[in-house]
């Protein structure tokens, strides 16, 4: 429905503290939108505001490389 690009914008009107349907009609206004599609905007923005957001890992320690012995073999 929404390319990334379109996506972001509306991410970063949320992470500002805009509310999914002030951003809906912000966008709407600028761009002369129909109801429609400032409908589709407030629900995309509603979305991406319910999304949970992945919890960053865990950091044990330092990265520890393992090295297998044996491999494939040639015929």
């Amino acid at each position: 429905m929404f390319d990334l690009e379109e996506r972001n914008i509306i991410r970063g009107y949320l992470d500002s503290g805009m509310t999914p349907e002030a951003i809906a009609n912000y966008i709407g206004r600028v761009s002369d939108l129909e109801d429609a599609d400032v409908l589709l905007i407030r629900s995309a923005a509603a979305d991406m505001l319910n999304e949970s957001v992945a919890s960053a890992p865990v950091r044990l320690g330092r990265p520890v490389l393992t090295l297998i012995q044996g491999g494939a073999t040639a015929n």
